[in-house]
């Protein structure tokens, strides 16, 4: 039996639109390469701008934050700021001047770089045990001067090394009646002594007392005496050691 011949017929493509051939251009076809140079135009722009944003932005802030950090007198210091009434305070951190393993942290409320109180010595010098002597003056104060008798104390027995501080004063009378210890250049020579008194600012090194140290505060608000007394103390002796 004879097999009937199929016909193979030949299927035919359909041919596109220019409507359908712009549908595919857009749902398949990579876009033609002014369209990405356009957008990579933008792309650029769009980092560009938001680059600038973010520099204007932090560009000033780490500018204000590094102007909080400096160092000075051999100690590195930073600049806090705290509400009022504690205000802005310097604070600087340094290895102790006995040479034992800790650092002490000492804060002030003026600028080390800006204390210009006259000194005379070399504030190298200090003895085990110490006396803090004030004149009767200084007595009475009730200002900033007192509180930073607390920081003089600290600083001097830990900072400094000295250990164990006696509070005294400069007027015998007054020592024997209170039952504080009579502390002047003159009358002691076996341990640091350190003497508050109210005066032009000045802090001078006793000639013949090397361990003894007069503190002049301007009034009962003045520390700037007794910051540059701890400024240059940290200065001078590291310069010995």
């Amino acid at each position: 039996m004879a097999r009937k011949k199929v016909k193979k017929t030949r299927k035919k493509v359909a041919k596109l639109t220019e409507n359908e051939k712009e549908e595919l251009k857009v749902e398949g076809e990579l876009p033609k390469k002014s369209v990405m140079e356009r957008e990579n135009r933008q792309l650029i722009w769009f980092f560009v701008i938001v680059g600038v944003i973010f520099v204007s932005f932090l560009a000033p802030y780490f500018w204000i934050e590094s102007t909080k950090v400096f160092e000075y007198g051999t100690v590195d210091w930073v600049v806090e700021e705290y509400a009022e009434p504690t205000g802005t305070i310097y604070h600087g951190r340094f290895k102790a001047l006995n040479g034992a393993d800790l650092f002490f942290n000492i804060f002030l409320r003026g600028d080390p770089r800006e204390n210009d109180v006259r000194t005379e010595g070399t504030f190298s010098d200090f003895r085990y045990g110490g006396v803090i002597s004030f004149s009767p003056e200084v007595d009475a104060c009730r200002g900033e001067l007192s509180r930073t008798m607390s920081d003089l104390s600290a600083f001097l027995g830990t900072g400094v090394g000295v250990g164990p501080l006696e509070i005294g004063s400069t007027d015998e009378v007054v020592a024997n009646e209170s039952g504080r210890r009579y502390g002047r250049c003159d009358n002691i020579n076996d341990r640091t002594v350190v003497v508050i008194e109210l005066g032009e600012p000045a802090v001078i090194q006793d000639e013949e007392n090397p361990y003894c140290y007069t503190i002049y505060a301007e009034d009962c608000n003045g520390m700037a005496a007794v910051e540059k007394f701890m400024l240059k103390t940290v200065v001078d002796s590291n310069e010995v050691m």
